[in-house]
């Protein structure tokens, strides 16, 4: 596309027969029939971050609703943590997915700098709504949820350039989708590594701290505590995850890779609709 080699000439088409937001090439006609063209500058990534003080504002107010949906995305995730989980020997993952999900939806109404902000915060609040998750657990979240939102945003926006606001018209769905291929193993093998790393560092930590209580659960602690849960095993927890650390370590790459499949795939799903209330309040 150059950047003003279009044809200005509105293409003849019948509103009654095409009705909503649609294309014709490089025409754009929104829901009430207002036209505009796609250039090639809308598809520069500095555009998902900031374009005008007027989509500062709806920024920032769309930042709170999606922060009140994230926090509803929690609460939900509370209750299923409580039904859903995935046992290994002394681990329980818990299974939260409603909120990193709304989370990484975000990015294509509110951009990257105030989703990463959404994303630190929101483990804390879910931490509020359910105190049986320590400390170290959302600090681990939060910085995970934070590196989620820019992977996405980097393959999504800088590499593969889409644009805030239009679709583009030969390419779309290809820069779409093939922007997964990038961000769901990123995604998965950070955020794997994260968790077995968090795993040691707490066991370590504990180690030093609580020499007396050999009988608490170190790896549950970090995961999810779980009250009046018996344990059989005693000891060292780091030592246990080892015993079978590539069984354990795929499970936990295998509960990811679900993870952010799914986020991936409702995030292009979801993403061309918020274009057109982006492009209102460009």
């Amino acid at each position: 596309m150059e950047k003003k080699d279009l044809n200005h000439e509105i293409p003849e088409h019948n509103k009654d027969d095409v009705k909503g937001d649609h294309y014709h090439d490089q025409h754009h006609f929104d829901a009430k029939g207002n036209h505009d063209d796609i250039t090639e500058e809308e598809f520069k990534f500095k555009n998902s971050i900031y374009s005008s003080k007027k989509n500062l504002i709806y920024r920032i107010t769309a930042s709170g609703m999606f922060l009140a949906l994230a926090c509803i995305g929690s609460a939900i995730d509370m209750f299923g943590e409580r039904i859903f989980k995935l046992p290994l020997n002394e681990i329980i993952l818990s299974i939260r997915y409603f909120d990193i999900l709304i989370i990484c939806l975000s990015i294509s109404c509110i951009g990257p700098v105030f989703a990463s902000l959404l994303a630190f915060i929101t483990p804390w609040i879910h931490m509020l709504m359910d105190g049986d998750h320590p400390p170290l657990t959302h600090l681990v979240d939060s910085f995970g949820y934070f590196s989620v939102v820019w992977i996405l945003w980097l393959f999504f926006y800088v590499i593969f350039r889409n644009s805030y606001i239009h679709k583009d018209p030969k390419k779309g769905i290809f820069k779409r989708y093939m922007s997964l291929l990038g961000f769901i193993p990123v995604s998965v093998i950070i955020y794997t590594l994260f968790t077995i790393l968090i795993i040691y560092v707490s066991d370590q930590s504990a180690s030093h701290e609580h020499h007396d209580h050999d009988d608490e659960n170190i790896i549950n602690k970090l995961i999810d505590h779980h009250e009046g849960h018996d344990h059989e095993a005693h000891g060292d927890e780091w030592d246990l995850f080892k015993e079978k650390l590539w069984t354990y370590s795929a499970i936990i790459f295998g509960f990811e890779l679900v993870r952010f499949t799914a986020c991936g795939l409702a995030f292009v799903l979801l993403e061309p609709q918020i274009k057109k209330i982006n492009h209102r309040y460009r």
